[in-house]
């Protein structure tokens, strides 16, 4: 019988342990309870929708008055629609924003994601930033410091409530009230 053998094998099986054994625990250490996840408010996309309604509205009107409709017209408006919903869509799901109980992540792309981190232990300021467009329908972005202008949270629907609800969970955070998933 040969003892030296397997040698090779099993050392490369227990190394392979050690290393699943290590990655739990990383995985351990690095695994945050999520709170929350936003996405961009819908109501950036508002003068879009007005238009697709506005023409739905003026094909019904010519339909009611008796008028006929050109069929390649109300095909490009159909597809214009359906366009316009689908490309507003897709350009909301392009970034999302999760709070957990220690950070801020926003995640921005469609196939490369970028993801950044920010800890709340180093967030020293927050800004709301509203036009007159978003002050009006309640929506804005929150911009982020951390000792100078840090990541923007864009489109965030009620920003003043959201601000609020986010200092709270940083005060938490800060303290020590928060726990470990």
């Amino acid at each position: 019988m040969c003892f030296g053998c397997g040698l090779g094998w099993e050392l490369n099986v227990y190394k392979i342990l050690i290393l699943i054994d290590y990655m739990k625990k990383v995985k351990k250490s690095v695994h945050r309870k999520s709170i929350r996840k936003l996405r961009p408010s819908r109501k950036l996309y508002f003068p879009y929708y007005l238009m697709a309604f506005v023409l739905i509205f003026l094909m019904g009107y010519v339909k009611y008055v008796g008028r006929d409709i050109n069929d390649f017209a109300f095909k490009i408006v159909l597809f214009f629609i359906f366009a316009v919903i689908i490309v507003t869509e897709i350009h909301r799901f392009g970034e999302s924003y999760h709070l957990t109980s220690s950070s801020v992540i926003l995640n921005t792309g469609y196939f490369g994601i970028l993801s950044k981190r920010m800890e709340f232990e180093a967030i020293s300021d927050i800004q709301i930033l509203q036009g007159p467009w978003q002050r009006m329908l309640n929506f804005g972005d929150v911009q982020l410091f951390k000792f100078g202008p840090g990541p923007t949270l864009k489109n965030i629907n009620r920003p003043n409530a959201f601000v609020n609800e986010l200092e709270n969970i940083i005060v938490r955070a800060k303290s020590g009230e928060h726990d470990e998933g």
